[in-house]
């Protein structure tokens, strides 16, 4: 077998939600992994500020303390960003800051910032740790396209009208802020805008709309526009991000993205997975034109560039009357709580177009998936049948079902192997590591691997009853994972 390039994955966690780690495999299948979502709001209206709807949530856990911004709309029309905590991330407080008056009152959680989305930034000075991207101002720049649209799902569009720009803020705390002093994109908001300090790159990203065949003339938008996309900017300078490039659109080939056209892809939710290397994940709102809904989707990325986006929904709407029956927007940012994920939404009882924008009231729900759970490798009861010429052993145990998965070369760092993996009740995984050759190493045979089960999102991998894999250092070996009735999330070496 002709020799490559080992890869570098030291000790950090390695997902496997595609194949970019895998060499070859049979009878596993790459699996999404919907989240599962909680019946009741954890944060609904309470206050007169908040009496038309909470929305948009930012979570993060700073401190010690989970913190969520979120955007509430109160009797006069008007949004306010508000602030909470929680300890548990389900029983949510609203501390009363003393920031802003609300009806010749101080006490409330309402903060002075236009809140999109926000993050805490590790390579800034201490004044300006958190930050901000958001809408604001004008958009006063040229076209994408000098065209106008071919499909309008207003039937009496009107003929112009303005939008703003994208704005930053920055902040020591979270709570008290600097607004940017001027518009740091030359772009367009239509949608909740998202960014962050990536330390791959050593860059700020953000994540913000783009409408296909939009048409602007000094600052205002002629017409409609086709579809929402999503598009991407990158900056060394957070006050200073250039013109964005579209990265991930509907595909109207696919049957199930054909209803999309006036609807497209709303909002990213955008995040660098901070559990493992080289993992992006997007959380869009996929909207549907006939049903005039959104639920959902996710999309993976091995580089925050290229996405590839799973149709079915990723969160589901409720039951009839619930209150996110009809529309969902997933909010920005994880909580890690044990050995799960949670992650914040926006729900809505009423449908994007058909009603009025006065009628809306949201609440904010929350999901939870098990640690690193977003995709899986999963085998079940399928035939094992290796490849023609493949040097492989079918298992040595578990009969003739099941499957197996092959990595590609990498150099090997650590003590010892852990896996993310779920057997339930019937299911196993044995790991055995080649060499580059994909020879069996002496002492990590599949006949001298242990059957591992059950659940466990770092379960040691053991060979005769022993995990020590020092001897090993510096090898360029690959592993060869064999199971039935199993899920395959990660592996780490430690």
């Amino acid at each position: 077998m002709p020799q490559s390039n080992p890869l570098t994955l030291g000790t950090a966690k390695q997902l496997l939600f595609d194949d970019a780690l895998v060499e070859a495999k049979e009878g596993f299948t790459t699996t999404m992994n919907p989240a599962t979502r909680t019946d009741t709001p954890v944060l609904m209206p309470e206050k007169p500020w908040e009496s038309r709807g909470c929305s948009t949530p930012t979570v993060m856990l700073d401190e010690g303390i989970y913190k969520m911004w979120y955007s509430a709309n109160g009797e006069d029309g008007v949004a306010r960003t508000c602030y909470a905590t929680s300890t548990d991330g389900i029983h949510w407080e609203r501390p009363n800051l003393g920031l802003i008056n609300y009806q010749g009152s101080h006490n409330n959680n309402i903060i002075p910032l236009n809140h999109e989305s926000i993050f805490k930034d590790p390579s800034a000075e201490p004044e300006q740790r958190f930050k901000s991207i958001s809408g604001g101002g004008k958009y006063d720049y040229v076209s994408v396209y000098g065209g106008g649209a071919r499909f309008r799902y207003d039937e009496n569009p009107p003929d112009t009208w303005h939008y703003g720009s994208v704005a930053g803020a920055y902040s020591p705390d979270g709570i008290r802020w600097t607004p940017c002093e001027k518009l740091i994109m030359p772009w367009y908001t239509d949608t909740r805008n998202v960014a962050f300090w990536d330390d791959r790159l050593q860059k700020y990203v953000a994540y913000v709309r783009w409408n296909e065949y939009l048409r602007v003339e000094d600052g205002a938008l002629r017409g409609s526009f086709d579809y929402r996309a999503i598009a991407r900017s990158e900056s060394a300078d957070f006050e200073n991000f250039p013109m964005p490039e579209k990265i991930l659109e509907p595909d109207f080939d696919d049957p199930e993205d054909s209803d999309m056209w006036g609807g497209g892809l709303y909002d990213t939710a955008a995040v660098k997975y901070p559990f493992a290397d080289n993992a992006y994940f997007i959380f869009t709102a996929a909207y549907y034109h006939t049903t005039d809904a959104l639920d959902i989707q996710l999309a993976t990325s091995r580089d925050g560039v290229h996405f590839t986006r799973w149709r079915a929904p990723f969160v589901r709407l409720g039951p009839d009357g619930a209150f996110d029956s009809m529309m969902l927007y997933m909010g920005v940012g994880i909580l890690p709580i044990g050995d799960e994920l949670w992650m914040y939404y926006t729900g809505y009882d009423q449908p994007h177009d058909k009603v009025s924008g006065e009628e809306y009231c949201s609440a904010i729900g929350s999901v939870r998936l098990r640690l690193d759970g977003f995709v899986s490798q999963d085998t079940g009861g399928t035939p094992f049948n290796p490849p023609a010429g493949t040097p492989l052993n079918p298992p040595a145990s578990g009969g003739n079902e099941g499957g197996w998965l092959t990595t590609r070369p990498f150099t090997f760092e650590g003590n010892h192997l852990e896996v993310n993996m779920d057997g339930s009740a019937k299911g196993w995984l044995k790991v055995e590591i080649l060499d580059e050759g994909m020879q069996p190493l002496k002492g990590f045979t599949e006949a001298e691997a242990d059957r591992i089960g059950g659940s466990s999102t770092a379960q040691t991998v053991t060979w005769d009853g022993k995990r020590d894999l020092l001897g090993l250092k510096g090898q360029t070996v690959r592993l060869r994972f064999v199971g039935q009735s199993v899920k395959l999330y990660a592996f780490q070496l430690r």
